[in-house]
């Protein structure tokens, strides 16, 4: 489709055609649906994510014929829709629920100190005294299991910046645990905090 065609589809869709909107639909869904899946990585949110990406696309469609570049703005659309999806599954899960059940699968041995009250409380306050950037951090890459690559495209800072707030949480943990408790960090790793 070239621009030309794109700005009369652009401005049709203003209108309310919905004959246009499908056309466009059909021209960027795939891509739109390869870039979601690269974070969101389950099939079923990311129809979802597309979804609701394009019906905003369409509740906005009055702006669409001043777009510069509609691409763009398809992009930035799909980038924040799934930043938010993300930060919600992100705060969705508890950090009990996470540590009880990788304890039970990974180390039976500290199991008891994991399920303890008072070891559950600790953990939680570890976490929330990372940086808001460094919890975000260590979350899309190690509950969610992102590269350093798409959590760096997800939150728009560079794969380095990504590695040092990594390195900065992990060194935090690791500190923190070994003060408190004596646990070393093959332990934590064994714990699944590190995994997490």
């Amino acid at each position: 489709m070239d621009a030309l065609d794109e700005t009369f589809l652009l401005r049709d869709i203003a209108l309310g055609d919905s004959k246009a909107f499908d056309e466009v639909y059909h021209r960027y869904y795939g891509e739109i649906r390869r870039y979601v899946l690269k974070f969101v990585k389950s099939a079923d949110h990311t129809e979802d994510l597309c979804q609701e990406i394009f019906l905003k696309v369409w509740e906005k469609r009055e702006t669409l014929p001043n777009l510069h570049s509609f691409r763009a703005y398809l992009f930035t659309v799909s980038k924040n829709r799934v930043l938010d999806f993300l930060r919600h599954a992100a705060t969705e899960r508890s950090v009990r629920e996470e540590v009880i059940s990788a304890s039970l699968q990974h180390a039976s041995h500290v199991e008891e100190a994991l399920q303890s009250e008072e070891y559950q409380h600790y953990l939680q306050k570890v976490l929330r005294e990372l940086s808001p950037r460094d919890q975000e951090v260590f979350r899309l890459c190690r509950e969610m299991e992102h590269t350093y690559d798409e959590a760096a495209e997800v939150l728009g800072i560079s794969r380095n910046a990504i590695k040092k707030h990594m390195v900065k949480a992990i060194k935090y943990i690791k500190y923190s645990a070994c003060k408190s408790f004596g646990l070393s960090f093959n332990s934590l790793v064994l714990c699944g905090l590190v995994i997490w």
